[in-house]
C-alpha cells in the first residue's frame, strides 16, 4: 500500500515538473506567462494553440514587421508644380472629353446662338467643344477674302460661305479670329480693310447682332525665332491694329491671346505640336477666356 502510494507520489511530482518545463520553454519563446493549475491543464490537454490565443503568440511572431507606410491614396497626392504641368502637356489632338479649366460666368445659354468664324485654329476650338450650344463656320486657311468665296459650310444639302450661312441663320452673337494667315499679305493695310468690310457686312445682314474681334494668336518662341513673317512681334503689331480697329467699327475686341501666352508673350512650347494650333489643354484656356469676358 505504502508502494502504491510512493508511485502516485512521484507520478504526480513528474506531471508538475513536466508542466514547469512547459512553462519554461514558453517564456523563452517570448511568450509571457502565469504559471497556474488552469494554464498546466491547457498544456497539458494539447492545448498550446489555445495558451498561443490567449497570449497573443503567433508562429509568424518571429517574422520582421515591415515599417513601409501604406499606400497613399490619389486624392492626397499635392497637385504638380506650373512649371511640371506644362511639362505633362498632352500633345494630342483637342477632346471633347476635357470640360473648360475656367468657371463658366457667361450665363447659361449664352452661346447657343453664337457662331465662330475662322481659320484650323477656330476649327481646334470646334473640335475641343467646351462652349456648349456654339456653331462653328471654320475652314483651314480661311481668311478675310476666302470668307466671302470658299464654302465650308453644309446646310439641307447645299453649300455656303460663312457669309452667306451667318445671314441665312440670324445669329445673336459672331466671333471672328483671322489673322495669322494673312501675316504674310503684302499689304498689311488690306489685311484691316477686308476686316473692317466683312465686320459692316455682317451687320447689314443680321440686324442687332454682336461682333467680337478675336486677336491673333501668339506662336511658340521656336516658331517666331524662325520666321520673319509668323512671329510674335509681328502678331502684336497685327493685335493693335485689331483692337483699335474693333473701337471704330462698335465691335467688341477679345485679347485671346493672353489666356495662352507665357511670361514672354509667346506660346509656351507644351502649348502646341507645331508652335500654332493650340492642343486641348491651351483650347481649355481659351473657352475660359470667352466664359469669363463675354
Amino acid at each position: 500500500m505504502r508502494q502504491r502510494a510512493r508511485r502516485y507520489f512521484l507520478m504526480e511530482k513528474a506531471a508538475v515538473y513536466s508542466c514547469v518545463a512547459a512553462a519554461a520553454f514558453f517564456t523563452a519563446a517570448g511568450v509571457s506567462t502565469a504559471f497556474n493549475g488552469s494554464y498546466a491543464r491547457s498544456v497539458n490537454l494539447g492545448g498550446t494553440a489555445i495558451a498561443a490565443k490567449n497570449t497573443g503568440y503567433s508562429e509568424h511572431a518571429a517574422a520582421p514587421v515591415s515599417k513601409k507606410p501604406p499606400a497613399v491614396s490619389a486624392v492626397s497626392v499635392p497637385p504638380a508644380s506650373k512649371t511640371e504641368s506644362k511639362a505633362a502637356v498632352s500633345s494630342e489632338a483637342p477632346s471633347s472629353a476635357l470640360p473648360p479649366e475656367s468657371t463658366a460666368k457667361a450665363g447659361e445659354g449664352w452661346f447657343e446662338d453664337a457662331v465662330f468664324i475662322g481659320n484650323s485654329l477656330t476649327e481646334g476650338l470646334r473640335n475641343y467643344d467646351g462652349l456648349d450650344g456654339a456653331s462653328y463656320y471654320a475652314g483651314k486657311g480661311l481668311m478675310v477674302d476666302t470668307v466671302y468665296t470658299k464654302k465650308i459650310v453644309s446646310s439641307g444639302g447645299r453649300q455656303y460661305t460663312a457669309v452667306q450661312a451667318v445671314k441665312k441663320n440670324r445669329f445673336g452673337k459672331v466671333y471672328l479670329m483671322f489673322g495669322i494667315n494673312e501675316l504674310g499679305w503684302s499689304s498689311s493695310q488690306t489685311f484691316f480693310d477686308d476686316y473692317g468690310k466683312l465686320i459692316d457686312d455682317i451687320k447689314k445682314g443680321s440686324s442687332g447682332v454682336k461682333i467680337y474681334v478675336q486677336s491673333i494668336m501668339p506662336v511658340s518662341a521656336k516658331k517666331s525665332e524662325s520666321s520673319k513673317i509668323y512671329n510674335n512681334a509681328k502678331i502684336r503689331e497685327f493685335n493693335g491694329r485689331l483692337e483699335k480697329l474693333a473701337k471704330d467699327k462698335n465691335a467688341v475686341y477679345l485679347d485671346v491671346a493672353s489666356a495662352v501666352a507665357d511670361g514672354s508673350g509667346a506660346l509656351p512650347e507644351g502649348a502646341s505640336l507645331d508652335g500654332v494650333h493650340l492642343n486641348a489643354q491651351y483650347c481649355g484656356k481659351w473657352c475660359g477666356y470667352l466664359q469669363e469676358h463675354t
